[in-house]
C-alpha cells in the first residue's frame, strides 16, 4: 500500500481537498475531475451509510483521488472498519484533550503501536501480501488528523501535537467561533489567534497544519506562512455557490431583454 497524500506532504508539495457530504460515488467522481488532491467523506454531519460509503471509498481510489474519512464524534470503533476499507487516513472532531489524541491514534494503528486488530483487508489484497510487513509499512503510511474545535482543545494543543501518531491539526473555525461566544464569526481576533497558535504549535512540533480558509485572502495568508494543506469547503456549499451563480447570471440576462 502507499499513501500518495503522506508522500506528497513529505515532498514539501502544497495540496487542496474538500469535505463530501453528498451520499453519492458520484459526487466522489465529480470532485476527482475537478482535479482536487484529496476528498474528506464527511460521516459527523451527514448519514451517510455502510455501503454508500464503500461505494465512495472505492470511486476515490479507482480515480485517484486520496480518501480520508471524519469519524463521527465519539465513534472510534469504527476506525478499523474504515481503515480496512481503504482509507487512507481519518480525521478525529472535537478532540480537547491528549488523552484522546491518544487514544486515536491507539486505536488506528497496528502492534506495539495500537490496537488494531489483524484482519486481511483491501489494502493487503485480502491477504495475499505479506502481513508482516503490510503492518509495518500501514502503520507508516497512515495519516491522522485532529480537528481542534473549542477552547481546551486550544488550550490542549501543543500536547496533542506532541502526541507520536497525530500527523497533522485542523482547526475548525466555526465551532471554534461557538466556543468564543462569537458564533459563526470566523474572521473574529480571537478565533483568528487561537487558529494561529495552532499552526504556530504544529510549526514548533514539526506536525503538519491545515488551513481551512474562508476567502482568497485567507489563502494567500497561510501560502506566505508555508501552508501546505488546505480544505476549500464542503461539497453541498460549493455546489450551491456554483448553482446560484449560473441562475442569477440567467436572470441578468433576462432582464436585459425584457
Amino acid at each position: 500500500m502507499s499513501n500518495s497524500l503522506k508522500q506528497r506532504l513529505g515532498k514539501g508539495d502544497t495540496i487542496t481537498g474538500i469535505f463530501c457530504s453528498t451520499p453519492a460515488p458520484l459526487m466522489i467522481e465529480l470532485i476527482a475531475a475537478a482535479d482536487f488532491d484529496f476528498v474528506i467523506i464527511d460521516l459527523e454531519h451527514t448519514l451517510i451509510e455502510g455501503q454508500q460509503l464503500e461505494a465512495m471509498i472505492l470511486a476515490a481510489r479507482s480515480n485517484g483521488l486520496s480518501v480520508l474519512v471524519r469519524l463521527p464524534e465519539n465513534a472510534l470503533y469504527r476506525s478499523v472498519q474504515l481503515l480496512d476499507a481503504g482509507a487512507e487516513g481519518l480525521v478525529f472532531p472535537r478532540v480537547s484533550t491528549v488523552q484522546q489524541a491518544e487514544q486515536a491514534v491507539y486505536q488506528c494503528r497496528y502492534g506495539t503501536r495500537g490496537a488494531r486488530g489483524l484482519n486481511s483487508t483491501r489494502d493487503n489484497h485480502y491477504g495475499r501480501d505479506n502481513l508482516a510487513d503490510y503492518v509495518s509499512e500501514a502503520n507508516s503510511q497512515l495519516l491522522l488528523i485532529m480537528m481542534i474545535e473549542d477552547r481546551t482543545g486550544v488550550q490542549a494543543a501543543d500536547q496533542i501535537a506532541a502526541v507520536d501518531g497525530v500527523d497533522m491539526l485542523l482547526p475548525g473555525a466555526a465551532d471554534l467561533s461557538q466556543s468564543f461566544n462569537f458564533p459563526w464569526q470566523t474572521s473574529h481576533p480571537e478565533v483568528q489567534a487561537a487558529i494561529e497558535q495552532i499552526h504556530t504549535i504544529c510549526q514548533r512540533r514539526q506536525k503538519g497544519f491545515c488551513a481551512l480558509p474562508r476567502n482568497q485572502q485567507e489563502q494567500q495568508a497561510w501560502l506566505e506562512q508555508g501552508v501546505q494543506c488546505f480544505v476549500a469547503g464542503d461539497d453541498r456549499g460549493i455546489c450551491r455557490r456554483a448553482l446560484t451563480a449560473v441562475v442569477n447570471d440567467f436572470k441578468e440576462m433576462v432582464k436585459k431583454h425584457v
